[in-house]
């Protein structure tokens, strides 16, 4: 039976929201901390999160950790707290230029030398991924949460990291959204490290978008459907109606009704269901 999920989102209702994702990412890990699973969870901890409000407190064994990243070597920090109200602890990454962010536009680029997506999010995927060195803990699966963590596969496979660490780690890709800012530019991954790229996935104007490269590395993709049909929009997409077709067992969709406690117990049953079958 799988215990250690790792659990990767850019948002979590109350810190930062900008779309479900953020609630999404607040429920599902109190229905997984009730059922005592070893859950770790870690988002960015942008500017304008109150580390007075939330009670933020420093992780010494996470404290100025040694990444190397662009080429550079630098040094990530990691503090903690707990979703209010909630027993659920929250690990947010620390980095004063890629996540000085306004709320809500989390995502908004610019052409500064932080203000990139794929930097921010590479960024992420790399102390996200050190970091468990640090906690001396290795998860069975890693999940996903929505474009903005695609380049965590990548990561693994890229052979910047430790890869022994990663060993038969299961990988859970959860898409809640279709965001033309998924699409990276080449040049971006390359700025990360990421060269090994599927020149079939790459597009006419020198981009690829990560959510298709972390599908073809995860061990499954589940969709949730709200009010839009997500899936409906994927498979219009010719890239991902290919992808999707090669291995529709690898595919999974799950409509998402409500926010009621009941519908959120049934979305984790569904989740537990895929990973206990990894």
């Amino acid at each position: 039976m799988i215990k250690r999920i790792y659990f990767l989102t850019s948002e979590i209702v109350p810190f930062a929201e900008s779309y479900h994702l953020a609630t999404f990412s607040k429920e599902i890990p109190i229905v997984f901390n009730e059922r005592k699973y070893d859950f770790r969870l870690m988002m960015p901890k942008y500017s304008f999160i109150s580390e007075r409000r939330y009670i933020l407190r420093e992780v010494i064994r996470l404290r100025d950790m040694n990444l190397q990243y662009q080429n550079n070597k630098i040094q990530a920090s990691v503090k903690s707290a707990f979703i209010p109200n909630t027993k659920v602890q929250v690990y947010f990454l620390e980095h004063d230029d890629y996540y000085s962010n306004d709320a809500p536009d989390l995502y908004k680029e610019s052409n500064s030398e932080f203000g990139h997506n794929a930097l921010r999010f590479g960024f992420f995927a790399s102390a996200a991924l050190t970091t468990l060195n640090y906690l001396r803990w290795k998860p069975e699966v890693i999940i996903l949460n929505d474009w903005q963590m695609s380049l965590i596969p990548l990561m693994i496979n890229s052979g910047l990291l430790d890869n022994s660490y990663f060993n038969d780690v299961k990988i859970l890709q959860i898409i809640h959204s279709k965001n033309p800012l998924s699409h990276y530019l080449l040049d971006d991954y390359k700025r990360i490290g990421l060269t090994d790229l599927d020149s079939d996935l790459i597009g006419k104007n020198k981009k690829l978008d990560c959510v298709a490269a972390a599908n073809k590395l995860s061990n499954h993709t589940m969709l949730i459907n709200t009010a839009k049909d997500l899936e409906k929009s994927y498979m219009a997409d010719p890239v991902f109606k290919n992808l999707f077709g090669k291995d529709k067992s690898k595919i999974s969709t799950y409509n998402l009704k409500s926010e009621s406690s009941e519908e959120w117990q049934n979305l984790a049953d569904e989740i537990i269901k895929i990973v206990e079958q990894l």
